[in-house]
């Protein structure tokens, strides 16, 4: 059975993207040749889930796109499929979607983003593994990771893992 897996970058201040969904602040690092375990997290991937605004920004950003698995975007509005992309729209619970794709694929599920799905299944209990890459950058105000949670949820740190780059990638569990 996979686990279900948020793999995200976040400012300092906890920002995923800045007001208007802008991301180039990641740019500086990721033109390197380093990639954090990207590659690596990705083999062990069979399902991709994300928001609506998540799919969207990747639709103007084509290299973006998770071709290499199936990919369910959580939302109540139809959205355009780009050519050759595996994707369902979902717009039931995100429970009931883990226990389908669980059944679907024994491999890991990437919970993408944003912070209103990242925050979601985090408060449903649906997630088993989180790595933030923190990146030192401070924002000041964007779109922020953890949003709407409702209730506090701690976490154990599972390990640290510092880049040259400045980047550290923090591990954690959820403590259910």
């Amino acid at each position: 059975m996979g686990k279900v897996i948020v793999y995200i970058a976040a400012s300092i201040d906890g920002f995923i993207a800045r007001k208007d969904d802008d991301v180039s602040w990641l740019f500086p690092y990721s033109s390197g040749a380093e990639d954090y375990g990207y590659a690596e997290f990705m083999n062990g991937i069979g399902t991709a889930v994300m928001g609506a605004r998540t799919y969207e920004e990747s639709l103007l950003h084509p290299e973006r796109l998770l071709r290499q698995v199936k990919n369910y975007v959580i939302s109540k509005r139809k959205l355009p499929v780009a050519p050759g992309l595996d994707l369902e729209v979902w717009q039931g619970d995100p429970a009931e979607l883990v226990v389908r794709v669980r059944g679907e694929s024994d491999k890991d599920i990437y919970v993408v983003g944003g912070g209103q799905i990242v925050s979601r299944f985090l408060a449903d209990k649906l997630v088993d593994d989180i790595r933030i890459f923190v990146v030192p950058v401070l924002l000041a105000e964007g779109i922020p990771l953890f949003t709407g949670l409702g209730k506090e949820i701690e976490l154990k740190l599972t390990g640290a893992i510092p880049y040259p780059s400045g980047i550290v990638e923090l591990r954690y569990v959820p403590r259910k």
